[in-house]
């Protein structure tokens, strides 16, 4: 999924929850102003119906109406509108007022005081009715008005809920925006800072200036810089210790080639050739130890490589080799194998294999033992190598796996210090774990890969395979 300007979207949600709660507040806003003001109308007409009660009186059994002149002055006296009123006895009998005033249907059951809109002169009113009994008659009390204060309430209402709004959706647009840039500016200074950032001069974001919401990102960006610090400094070491380790045996090959030019004696001659042949011998395995842990990092191979290998037949075909090199060192070399897989890359994997054999053989002393082992354990494959040779010190356990780094107790023996390295290498990118332990004999080393098995369908278990090997 891709993903645009950050300011913009966050702009337009804002923007757009603003607009739906705008358009939710205009009719509540328009309610609450609108009614109370036609509330207030309504009991003015109410109270007005009620001041005509008083002048109709019952004498000798008829009702006689008597409303002072002045008194009907000031009841249709207003501003805005026409007011009128209307007086019935029982039986809807007309007493007083204006005729033909609209009366509530139907009026006969009329118990209660009743506010209703009704026609009048062609002109929309808005009526009281008031029932009321004397000496136990029923009579009906009514005033009505035009409505043109009403509508012109509801125009200014209108009017002054829209200003209102649109001043309140003005000063809101500037917020949004305004608050969308305050609140990407540490992004912004992140961007600035990154962007003059050289790769020779990796330096931390400073998390106290960021909001607690981008601080998480901030910490693991630093973090990912100090890993990148690190392998750049990793990076120049092993090119350092590898233009070294290069240097000296072509040095050698160089002076050998020199003095055989002038060389006479045939003895010293074939002497000069052999020394040259090991050099070049010593540099060959450099660089290819050196090729193997550059297709051990990631993607230092393709992943179109990967497939499910069978750890035992791995070791089965590298065999071979390993025996070659034990043979001169009376070393018994024996293999006990059950059928595990894992899944990767089978040239890295041998490759892996075969520098740990290798260390084993190479490090223990003329007539050990070395074993090695391919097992599966719950959902992990596991591979040992075992030897009973002078081991590694518990101190120096970690250190070994580093590039070029070579033990001192150790240094009389010929190596490149990359064999270790390579293999952790492989080892991570299988996602598995590596690590070195003391055999249970309490002498030599045991070194221990762990790999997850591949989560398909676990291939049954071949018999234990021991292959062994003893030079005699």
């Amino acid at each position: 999924m891709q993903y645009g300007s950050l300011r913009k979207a966050l702009i337009k949600r804002l923007s757009l929850t603003l607009g739906l709660s705008l358009l939710l507040l205009i009719p509540l806003l328009y309610f609450l102003v609108q009614r109370p003001a036609v509330k207030a109308y309504d009991i003015d007409l109410s109270d007005a119906t009620r001041s005509l009660i008083p002048s109709l009186q019952i004498v000798n059994g008829k009702a006689q109406f008597t409303f002072p002149q002045a008194a009907e002055d000031i009841l249709r006296t207003d501003s805005h509108d026409n007011i009128y009123y209307l007086v019935l006895g029982p039986g809807e009998q007309f007493i007083a007022g204006d005729q033909g005033l609209p009366l509530p249907d139907p009026a006969h059951k009329l118990t209660k005081p009743l506010l209703y809109n009704a026609v009048y002169l062609d002109h929309d009113v808005r009526v009281s009715a008031i029932p009321h009994n004397i000496d136990g008659q029923q009579f009906i009390f009514l005033t009505a008005e035009t409505t043109k204060k009403r509508q012109l309430l509801a125009f200014n209402t209108t009017i002054a809920t829209i200003v209102s709004l649109l001043v309140l959706i003005i000063v809101s647009t500037i917020n949004v925006w305004y608050s969308t840039n305050q609140a990407l500016v540490p992004l912004d200074k992140i961007r600035k800072a990154l962007h003059g950032m050289q790769h020779h001069n990796l330096e931390a974001l400073d998390e106290n200036l960021v909001p607690t919401e981008i601080k998480p990102l901030v910490q693991e960006f630093n973090s990912l810089l100090q890993r990148l610090d690190a392998s750049a400094e990793g990076q120049q070491r092993f090119v350092a210790n590898a233009a070294h380790q290069l240097r000296t045996p072509l040095a050698g090959v160089q002076t050998q080639l020199e003095l055989l030019r002038d060389e006479t004696n045939s003895q010293i001659h074939e002497q000069r050739i052999t020394q040259s042949i090991h050099a070049i011998e010593r540099l060959a395995h450099l660089v290819h130890q050196m090729l193997a842990l550059l297709s051990s990092v990631p993607g230092g191979r393709e992943t179109s490589v990967q497939t499910l290998v069978n750890i035992s037949d791995v070791i089965r075909e590298r065999s071979t080799e390993w025996v070659h090199l034990a043979t001169p060192r009376m070393v018994d070399l024996g293999f006990e194998l059950e059928t595990v897989h894992v899944y990767g890359d089978s040239l890295l994997i041998g490759e892996m294999i075969a520098n740990l054999v290798d260390n084993a053989l190479r490090y223990s002393p003329i007539g050990s033992i070395v074993t090695v082992r391919c097992r599966q354990q719950d959902a992990l494959s596991i591979i040992e190598v075992e030897d009973n040779g002078p081991g590694i010190p518990t101190k120096e356990r970690e250190l070994v796996f580093e590039r070029f780094y070579r033990s001192a107790a150790f240094a009389a023996i010929s190596g490149s210090g990359l064999g270790l390295a390579i293999a952790r290498e492989v080892v991570y990118g299988l996602n598995g774990s590596i690590r070195i332990e003391t055999p249970s004999s309490g002498k030599g080393c045991l070194i221990v890969v762990e790999c997850p098995a591949p989560a398909t369908k676990q291939i049954p278990m071949e018999h234990t395979d021991i292959l062994a090997t003893q030079a005699v």
